[in-house]
């Protein structure tokens, strides 16, 4: 399992990071998820909880000509995230971007986001519902369109 930063930041935001390691046991996050979260980010949700945690794992990435190159439509965290996945031949992928989405399915990847995670958190029995996550990330300006959140809310048997 590899992650970008959306993920983490929201589930920080909402406090509920946990639910990753109970879902995943391990996530690796490329490096520069790491900095964007952690260094860069260092007074918002997550950054704490990433940088003590000890089943996220930072991982440097080998192939930075991949990583370029895919810079020229996607962000440095989102291209770190790809390339890590199929540097360590993942076959899931956190992502919220939709171009980053789109380039992760292209390449094979099954990619699950934010409210994917939420979702199967409910299947799981560790939350008992997604939709006062969701209103509590839209209160805290964290962007879910509402055909996403009435397709989710219909998954989720709300």
């Amino acid at each position: 399992m590899i992650g970008d930063s959306t993920v983490f930041i929201g589930l920080a935001k909402i406090d509920k990071l946990s639910l990753l390691s109970s879902i995943f046991q391990k996530v690796y996050i490329p490096e520069a998820v790491y900095h964007e979260i952690v260094e860069k980010g260092r007074e918002k949700a997550g950054a704490k909880d990433v940088r003590e945690s000890l089943w996220i794992i930072k991982k440097k990435v080998s192939d930075y000509t991949q990583v370029n190159f895919l810079m020229v439509s996607l962000e440095v965290g989102e291209a770190e995230t790809l390339v890590l996945a199929k540097e360590m031949e993942a076959n899931i992928i956190l992502l919220d971007e939709e171009k980053a989405r789109k380039s992760a399915v292209l390449a094979g990847f099954k990619v699950i986001g934010l409210i994917g995670i939420l979702i199967i958190a409910k299947q799981m029995g560790l939350i008992k519902n997604i939709k006062a996550y969701i209103e509590i990330l839209q209160e805290k300006n964290f962007r879910i369109s509402n055909k996403i959140m009435n397709k989710a809310l219909k998954q989720a048997g709300e």
